[in-house]
């Protein structure tokens, strides 16, 4: 959401009250991480994960692993596990793309998108393990598990790449009367970010619409 210059540096956290400036409004648009721990929706809490394990952010920002074979721990199931596998594997690099789902970037179903992306990986060369799930991380082997079955086996791999969960980076929003929107209230996909800054302006000057739906929607009876 853009705000005014002096509104922007109290999002840069060059100050920590919204009314040194006199504002009313102070919206805390700063997004989210990718969580590094391996939780996600599978695992609630971190996994043991030794060696070279890169994030989303990390990849994005330009870093890429050292070894060759590179193990991407999908646990998303959107668009990027996928999208992020691709990449490394048209790169040169062995890559495994491991995840719970019983289909890789399994929520794209619902965008039509996941046909194509599934052929776009086997085309890539990726190597696909399906409801599966890490279990963990040691001496070059990541140790995984068959959802279905609970048997476990190992694979090799040179770096891990986790496409799990992220954190809100919501620091600034402490800061009195400002308020976390987007990814920095909830990271979610990036229409429910835009439609939250949209919700945060229309809901300045009236009443907040809460979790209740604040637009009219057709309700189908069936006779």
């Amino acid at each position: 959401m853009m705000l005014s210059t002096r509104s922007a540096s109290v999002l840069r956290g060059e100050t920590s009250a919204a009314d040194d400036y006199g504002f009313d409004h102070v919206a805390v648009a700063t997004g989210a991480r990718w969580r590094i721990d391996g939780v996600g929706r599978f695992h609630t809490r971190p996994l043991a994960l030794d060696g070279e394990v890169l994030t989303p952010d990390d990849v994005l920002a330009g870093a890429r692993p050292a070894g060759e074979r590179v193990l991407v721990y999908d646990d998303d199931h959107y668009y990027l596990g996928g999208a992020l596998a691709e990449l490394l594997a048209r790169e040169g690099r062995r890559v495994t793309l491991v995840t719970p789902a019983v289909r890789v970037s399994e929520w794209t179903v619902n965008t039509m998108e996941q046909p194509r992306i599934h052929r776009r990986l086997v085309e890539a060369g990726v190597e696909l393990a399906t409801a599966t799930a890490l279990l963990g991380v040691e001496a070059g082997e990541a140790r995984v598990v068959c959802t279905f079955t609970d048997r476990e086996r190992t694979l090799p791999l040179d770096a891990l790449v986790t496409v799990t969960a992220r954190l809100p980076v919501d620091a600034l929003a402490a800061a009195p009367g400002a308020r976390a929107v987007g990814d920095a209230l909830a990271p979610g996909t990036i229409a429910t970010a835009v439609w939250d800054g949209r919700r945060y302006a229309e809901e300045l000057d009236a009443e907040p619409h809460g979790d209740a739906v604040p637009f009219r929607r057709e309700v189908v009876q069936l006779a």
